[in-house]
């Protein structure tokens, strides 16, 4: 445009009644009118540049997200043309309400953005805000009278109370909402002078607002007339004259019962929601999406070893160190995948890499979401399990425990019925022999008679075990001790064992000095007997038995050594106990219950003294007793023999 043409638009411009101004697509100010200059109290050239909105109070600055031109201009489908009623601010800070109108020219950068304005000279109840209070048609014939009715028909229908007071201040005008809010009839409302209420809140804001400064207000409202007590909230402003100056105010009420009691509720809902959130027994936290702690409770804190307190704004790595790397992983996938992750176990030791007690924890991580679906966090559950695993473990212990049990038991019924069966055949052969021959006159043979009582004799070793084993565990297995020559009941026991021997030999190695201890005569040479058959069961290839008795600081000590099978290291602690049977020793091969060595233990125990084993699979075992000499039967048994296999 040249600059003839400019100064020619500039001066239509300046003719021009109502104020007018031009910005561009950035909302700065092009161009503006003499009357915009009248109106607002502006130079031309202090208006160039600025932005558009310095012509307005800061509170019409936005709405929806959108400048208010931007936001006029999405209205005027809606609007038809029509002006909208807003207040300009002029240099001075004074509000006018206006008429204004906006339109666009242009695209892209050369858009133009066009405001109209015109001022209104009588304002009857204005509101703090009138965006969008159309003021009827332009049409400049339109009666005052027919504005008027629909302006004061838009503040009938307000949602909210509405009331004006003059600078007295006295109410002027209300509308119905206000009326109903407050519990009383209009007649009674207008003309109540504000200064007689005894809320000096409420005065203060009234006088703030005849100051020229907007002011709220929220508490409960109590009616003078009627007594009726309303929570409301209230945005008092100031109205202006013609000139500028204050006239007096308006009221906006809102009745904000049902929002106290949402917040009421809303407080409660925390409330139990933080209490929860302090006493569960689980650890909860929550990470923002750098995976930095927000909050967490004291469960989880103690599971850190770090106050509570000292989380919020750390990570995991930055409390817990390569162990809280470790522990991120989790929270990280979430934050990756935003998938939850669940029931996720680790240990203190092995999987952290944490010194001390080993601590099992079981691990949930979830996404926290807006309701939109976006991302705001993790949330973190830590429970500590170490006592449910270990209770865990004790029942798989205890279960383990039960099924061998009863595997011993059925082994031993096994056992027992084979070996109770195994001297009653030879012996009923023998007996149905003598039998015979007595029917027939014949003569006996002696031999016949010897071996049926020995199987008799075995089978009444057999009873005797089991029954002794039973005493044992009622604990009512009696002892009858006296002064015994544990020399001469050594050799006694081996002389009775002659012909049981077959191809083996016995070496006993006499002490130098006879030896005499206080016990059972009967279960101490039953303690020898047992020791000396398995030393024969369990060496099938004939050899010698070596027994050794010597003295040791006051201590018999006895030693059966055969050049058996042996023992594997691992089943020698068992060895003693009630039916235990080593695994390279079959019951087809190896008779007897498994009850000999576990009776010979509480014997020998009874007696104040101990018996263990030592042996070599393949090599041999040797089977040593101790027990104390009959001058120290009553003092502490030194430990003088190794504590492996020792009972």
């Amino acid at each position: 445009m040249s600059a003839g043409a400019a100064r020619e638009l500039e001066a239509i411009l300046d003719a021009a009644v109502d104020p007018f101004v031009a910005c561009g697509p950035d909302e700065r100010i092009l161009q503006v009118n003499a009357a915009t200059e009248r109106l607002l109290g502006w130079d031309r050239e202090q208006l160039l540049g600025r932005p558009v909105t310095d012509l307005f109070p800061s509170r019409l600055h936005r709405f929806h997200g959108l400048s208010l031109p931007r936001y006029l201009l999405s209205r005027r489908k809606a609007l038809g043309g029509r002006p909208t009623r807003v207040f300009a601010r002029r240099r001075d800070g004074v509000e006018l309400l206006v008429e204004l109108a906006v339109g666009a020219a242009g695209m892209d950068g050369q858009e133009r953005i066009v405001l109209t304005m015109r001022r209104l000279h009588e304002v009857i109840d204005s509101l703090e805000e009138p965006v969008e209070q159309v003021a009827g048609a332009t049409d400049a014939s339109m009666h005052p009278e027919t504005a008027d009715r629909l302006y004061r028909l838009l503040v009938e229908n307000a949602p909210l109370g509405i009331f004006h007071f003059d600078r007295l201040p006295v109410i002027t005008a209300c509308n119905e909402r206000f009326s109903g809010l407050i519990g009383t009839s209009k007649r009674n409302l207008v003309g109540l002078n504000l200064l007689t209420l005894r809320d000096e809140r409420i005065l203060t804001c009234v006088r703030e607002s005849l100051d020229g400064r907007p002011c709220d207000y929220e508490g409960n409202y109590r009616s003078v007339t009627t007594g009726k007590e309303t929570p409301v909230r209230i945005r008092f402003a100031p109205c202006y004259a013609e000139d500028g100056s204050v006239e007096g105010g308006v009221g906006i009420v809102e009745d904000i019962t049902e929002r106290r009691r949402v917040e009421a509720e809303r407080e409660e809902n925390l409330a139990q929601l933080d209490l929860l959130f302090r006493g569960a027994p689980v650890g909860i936290g929550f990470l923002d999406t750098r995976l930095r702690y927000v909050r967490v409770n004291e469960t989880l804190a103690r599971l850190n070893g770090i106050p509570a307190d000292a989380h919020p704004g750390h990570t995991l790595p930055e409390l817990l160190g390569e162990a809280g790397a470790i522990a991120e992983q989790g929270p990280r996938y979430v934050l990756r995948t935003g998938e939850p992750l669940v029931d996720q176990e680790s240990t203190s030791d092995v999987d952290l890499g944490l010194e001390g007690p080993r601590r099992c924890f079981r691990g949930n991580f979830y996404p926290v979401r807006t309701p939109d679906g976006r991302v705001l966090g993790v949330g973190v559950l830590i429970e500590d399990i170490t006592e449910r695993r270990r209770a865990e473990e004790e029942r798989a212990h205890l279960y383990r425990e039960a099924q061998e049990a009863i595997r011993v038991r059925d082994d031993f019924l096994s056992i027992a019925s084979h070996e109770l069966k195994t001297p009653l055949t030879p012996l009923s052969l023998r007996l149905a022999t003598l039998e015979r021959r007595l029917e027939r006159g014949e003569n006996l043979d002696p031999s016949v008679l010897r071996h049926a009582r020995h199987q008799l004799t075995r089978l009444t070793g057999l009873i005797n075990d089991l029954l002794d084993a039973s005493r044992i565990e009622a604990g009512r297995l009696a002892l009858h001790p006296e002064a015994t020559r544990f020399d001469l009941l050594v050799e006694h026991t081996l002389a009775s064992m002659d012909g049981q021997r077959g191809n083996h030999t016995f070496d006993f190695e006499r002490p130098p000095e006879p030896i005499s201890v206080h016990g059972d005569t009967y279960r101490l040479e039953q303690v020898l007997s047992n020791l000396l058959e398995n030393a024969l069961k369990y060496s099938p290839d004939g050899g010698a038995i070596r027994v050794r008795l010597s003295l040791s600081d006051d201590v018999a000590v006895l030693s059966v050594t055969d050049p058996g099978i042996g023992i594997p290291e691992d089943q020698q602690q068992q060895l003693f106990d009630r039916y235990f049977r080593a695994r390279n020793a079959s019951t087809r091969s190896y008779g007897g219950l498994g009850l000999g060595l576990y009776i010979s233990r509480d014997i020998v125990e009874r007696h104040g003294g101990r018996i263990w084993v030592e042996s070599v699979p393949g090599r041999g075992s040797t089977f040593y007793v101790a027990l104390p000499t009959l001058a120290s039967a009553r003092a502490a048994l030194p430990q003088v023999w190794p504590d492996r296999h020792l009972h």
